[in-house]
């Protein structure tokens, strides 16, 4: 499918609902890794934690979010999207509760694992869900909208560690008992809005009409034995690969490297990261805009250019210069919006059918948060050895994103415009 799109069409209000209640997996997946970033100095104080044992906690997060997203991603397809839409958000709510009452470490890094295989699991099945209920040519405006839920959830999860920042422990009590609310807050969503259940009648008959059975999952052989998907698989895992590499890193360690390598106090840490995010905020709305358009691949160049920048100006000044910091921190919010999950994602829905999207989506999450939690494992220590090392490796995993982004968008202009529900030749191949 080339990288163009027609303009947006056929779009009401239940459309929009329906991306707020799918972005619900998005924020509170942001959320949760900002607010296990925010624990990570305070859980250390009070539980007296190692290094290693904190790399644990940052990573095991990570981990589990691409566990859940390999399981759950298939799992919708095989089962039903829609159902699974309403009952991953459960289990996040009770891990989230787990956490917010941890007596102790085990319990904590329990909850934090169960957390990550709920979100994992939501986050490709509520991406299939609202891509399959759009209209033909929307798919990208409303996939983008999830991403600004995503960076919604980062402003509201850094704007509570600032307010909380005086509370110590207690304080990230709070933020995960607030999370488990929104949760079952969005399971009685999700299970009872009655518009969604028109939505999904439409879009069956709709896909019908078109000779595509949604319920019928693509069988994984056929998605790896056919070339053409097998290629564009590989492209946007290695897309997302390196830039969760950096991503996750700023989401899980910004607080904790402003206070332990900055000098920074916690409160100061949060407020500078919630000041800077408002504009990574406004930059995905934006993005969001321009998401069934052209100038979302026009975009792409500055943006790399800039996220490259920020990773340098770390890397130059060692973390230490306060100045610098808060550039860096602009930089990195003006820059993500524009190549990085929000366009992954957008790719990965216009690209393939719709009862393989989940499984595919699942797929390269899980590939990318499987190595970034394998990162995240040694990020702490990599910090105490040398905080400038730590983003000039950084800032080649953003160079390397940008070039395998390069290459998706060339190969996505030189290929005809085709329908993503294309699924002849993958429908017939034999299941594994």
């Amino acid at each position: 499918m080339a990288d163009t799109a027609k303009p947006p069409t056929g779009l009401d209000a239940r459309h929009w609902t329906l991306a707020v209640a799918a972005g619900m997996a998005s924020f509170l997946d942001s959320g949760a890794i900002i607010s296990v970033g925010l624990g990570l100095a305070l859980w250390k104080k009070a539980f007296d934690l190692d290094v290693w044992t904190v790399g644990v906690l940052g990573s095991a997060l990570t981990l589990f979010i691409a566990v859940g997203s390999l399981a759950g991603g298939r799992l919708a397809d095989l089962v039903g999207r829609g159902r699974m839409f309403s009952l991953t958000i459960l289990l996040y709510a009770a891990a989230a509760a787990a956490i917010a009452l941890a007596p102790n470490a085990s319990v904590l890094v329990a909850g934090v694992i169960v957390l990550g295989i709920a979100a994992g699991a939501d986050l490709p099945t509520s991406l299939a869900v609202l891509s399959e209920r759009a209209p033909e040519g929307t798919q990208g405006r409303l996939v983008a909208f999830t991403h600004v839920m995503w960076t919604i959830g980062v402003v509201v999860a850094t704007l509570l560690g600032f307010a909380v920042s005086g509370l110590g422990g207690p304080g990230i009590s709070l933020i995960f008992g607030l999370l488990a609310v929104l949760a079952v807050a969005t399971f009685v969503f999700r299970a009872f809005y009655p518009p969604f259940q028109r939505l999904e009648e439409e879009a069956r008959a709709r896909h019908a009409t078109a000779g595509v059975d949604p319920a019928k999952a693509v069988p994984l052989a056929g998605l790896l034995r056919d070339r053409t998907s097998l290629v564009l698989i590989a492209l946007t895992a290695l897309f997302y690969l390196f830039f969760t590499l950096v991503a996750n890193t700023f989401g899980s360690f910004k607080t904790y490297f402003l206070v332990t390598v900055g000098g920074t106090t916690q409160t100061v840490a949060t407020g500078l990261s919630f000041g800077t995010t408002l504009i990574g905020l406004v930059g995905t709305i934006v993005f969001t805009r321009i998401a069934d358009t052209k100038w979302r691949s026009r975009f792409f160049a500055f943006g790399v250019v800039v996220f490259v920048a920020c990773q340098l100006l770390i890397a130059v000044t060692g973390g230490v210069v306060l100045p610098a910091m808060i550039a860096a921190l602009v930089l990195y919010n003006v820059a993500f919006p524009f190549i990085g999950e929000a366009l992954y994602k957008i790719w990965t829905q216009e690209s393939f059918p719709v009862n393989a999207r989940a499984t595919v989506q699942g797929f390269t999450i899980a590939i990318a948060r499987f190595i970034a939690a394998g990162f995240a494992l040694v990020t702490p220590a990599l910090i105490g050895w040398s905080p400038s090392g730590l983003y000039f490796l950084l800032a080649a995993f953003a160079v390397l994103s940008g070039g395998v982004g390069a290459v998706i968008l060339r190969r996505r202009r030189s290929t005809a415009p085709q329908s993503a529900d294309r699924t002849t030749d993958l429908t017939t191949k034999e299941a594994l």
